[in-house]
Parts: C-alpha cells; sequence; structure tokens
C-alpha cells in the first residue's frame, strides 16, 4: 500500500472509505512512500438495512383476530411478502453500496484501491460496481471490516 491509494470496507449497514496518507517525514518526502497511514475521508450508513419489515408493513400476518385472519383481499403482511420485502430492501442497499464504490473510487482516481466486504455479499456488490473501477482493484477481501481498527488495516491488506 502506498500513499495516495484507497481502501474501502463496508457492510450492509455503513462503508468507510480511508486515504493512505505519509505516516512520517521520510514517507512524506518520498523515501518510504509504503509507510503510510489510513485517514477516513468519508463514511456512509446505509438506512434501509437497518429498517425492520415491521416498521414499513403496518398488517403483519395473522395478527388481526375475526373473519379473514389477515388473510384477505386487504392483508398487507403474508410471509412470502415479507421474504421478498426483506430481498428488495437488501438488494437496494447492495446497488447503493456498489454505486458508492464506483462513484468513489472514479472521484478519486487512486493508483490503486483495496476493498473489504463480507462474503455473504462480496460477489453481488462486484457485479454492480463499474468495469473501469473494477480493473484498478489492487487487492478484495471476503471479510468483515467495518469495525476493524484503521491501524490494523494496513497490517491486513499488506499480506
Amino acid at each position: 500500500m502506498k500513499i495516495g491509494d484507497i481502501v474501502i470496507v463496508s457492510d450492509l449497514g455503513e462503508m468507510k472509505i480511508y486515504r493512505a496518507e505519509p505516516r512520517g517525514l521520510e514517507a512524506e518526502a518520498g523515501l518510504k512512500p509504503d509507510h503510510v497511514k489510513l485517514d477516513l475521508i468519508d463514511a456512509k450508513d446505509y438506512v434501509a438495512s437497518h429498517w425492520k419489515v415491521q416498521d414499513i408493513v403496518t398488517d403483519q400476518a395473522g395478527q388481526f383476530k375475526g373473519g379473514s385472519q389477515g388473510r384477505g383481499e386487504f392483508s398487507q403482511g403474508s410471509v412470502g411478502e415479507r421474504h421478498e420485502l426483506e430481498k428488495h430492501l437488501e438488494e437496494e442497499v447492495i446497488e447503493a453500496i456498489a454505486k458508492d464504490i464506483s462513484d468513489t473510487v472514479s472521484a478519486n482516481n487512486p493508483p490503486k484501491w483495496y476493498l473489504g466486504l463480507p462474503e455473504t455479499i462480496y460477489a453481488r456488490v462486484m457485479e454492480k460496481v463499474s468495469p473501469a473501477v473494477k480493473e484498478k482493484l489492487f487487492l478484495g477481501l471476503k471479510k468483515d471490516l467495518v469495525k476493524t481498527d484503521k491501524n490494523d488495516l494496513v497490517e491486513i491488506f499488506k499480506k
């Protein structure tokens, strides 16, 4: 990792974007360009991933007792519909993550960039990232690194 590189770590709830900056005077002078520290340049929260289905849909399956028992034409909350809504919300967040990655890398134009995403969403996010941005990816890890200390990230991505 060298000065100017970008590190992006994300999960379905948040994203952190770091830039590699010189750690000392020698690194600043170009004598040790790999002697870097990470500075947080942006952070994003994906609020939709924190929503619960009951916050969005007012009637849950079987909530009302009586004639239709939640299965009539006005029922809004069958179990199948809730599952589809959860999948839809997750897809929206994945698209937002991919767009934010593409926008960040395009705007900063780093020499290289590094990515850490949980294994469960890595492939789905990467298929939505723009091809030009994918080409610059130096190292992508299928790990949830959002809660990892930024000083540890340098070492993790150096390995």
